[in-house]
């Protein structure tokens, strides 16, 4: 118990690095006038790369190596938690007005039901 609380404290700090690439990601695609479903699909690809580097380097610790196909089997556990991120998140932002706080705001929401659902699937793909 002890173990697993750990890693999902590591695992939230990484969720929050990758929060942070991935609205400023889709706040500069929101300025430059890049369509909102776009800019999530490139904002939320670079959020899930940050968190499997992340969580293969501080969280779990794999003794497997990192590869290409490693990588595209955590985008594959992370599939559920990551489809509901978009489309709550995108669906904030046509919501909103796009301001930088509902575009924050609706990356947040979006992150943290993926979270809840993605953890449990990482442990399973990355622990060691």
């Amino acid at each position: 118990m002890r173990e697993t609380a750990g890693q999902a404290g590591r695992y939230l700090i990484g969720a929050f690095i990758a929060l942070a690439i991935d609205a400023s990601i889709v706040s500069i695609g929101v300025r430059l006038d890049i369509p909102v479903v776009l800019a999530r699909v490139f904002a939320q690809l670079a959020g899930i790369t940050t968190t499997y580097l992340f969580n293969r380097r501080y969280t779990f610790s794999p003794q497997h190596p990192a590869s290409l196909r490693d990588w595209g089997q955590y985008i594959a556990a992370q599939a559920i938690g990551s489809l509901l991120n978009f489309a709550i998140s995108t669906g904030l932002l046509y919501l909103s007005d796009r301001s930088l706080s509902q575009i924050w705001g609706s990356v947040l929401v979006g992150a943290a039901v993926g979270f809840c659902v993605n953890f449990f699937s990482a442990r399973r793909q990355l622990h060691g």
